[in-house]
């Protein structure tokens, strides 16, 4: 009997070391909880928050090529070519003559540009800052903080 209790005990011990060191690399908790029943979405649509309680969110990672849209029909990461055309850039690399020569252009990822640097080159791909997209639309042209280049790009908030 002894016996059959530790061997149970064993399992349990090792099943609940197992659960507590399943960890998905890409959540994290942070302060601040805006739905308690509702996801939202960061204001670059790369990450997601539900709450937690104790005014405390797990912020999840959209994966690479996803953007997160909460709407009537949709709450999570969908893949760019599914975006709403005024949230992301349907691009691809510009060819580098006449007025791409001129000024960047935009990435379908809205944190980096092209850049051409010479007439027939390859383009260059450059980031923008930390926390900024980039918009090239009605006069802006340039990386922008997320709030402004979401009223540029007349994306709605995803909140």
């Amino acid at each position: 009997m002894i016996k059959v209790t530790l061997i149970l005990g064993a399992i349990f011990v090792l099943c609940s070391a197992a659960v507590i060191n399943v960890k998905d690399e890409r959540a994290n908790i942070v302060k601040g909880c805006k739905s308690e029943t509702e996801l939202w979405g960061s204001a670059d649509g790369t990450k997601f928050y539900f709450c937690i309680g104790d005014d405390m969110a797990i912020e999840q990672s959209c994966d690479p090529g996803t953007f997160f849209v909460k709407n009537a029909t949709v709450s999570g990461c969908i893949p760019l070519d599914e975006v709403d055309d005024s949230c992301v850039y349907h691009v691809k690399a510009p060819v580098c003559e006449g007025e791409a020569l001129k000024h960047p252009q935009p990435h379908e990822d809205p944190t980096l540009f092209y850049l051409c640097t010479a007439k027939g080159a390859k383009p260059d791909v450059l980031p923008c800052p930390v926390e900024k997209a980039f918009a090239n639309q009605d006069g802006y042209l340039g990386c922008f903080d997320w709030s402004i280049w979401r009223k540029i790009r007349k994306c709605e908030d995803t909140d």
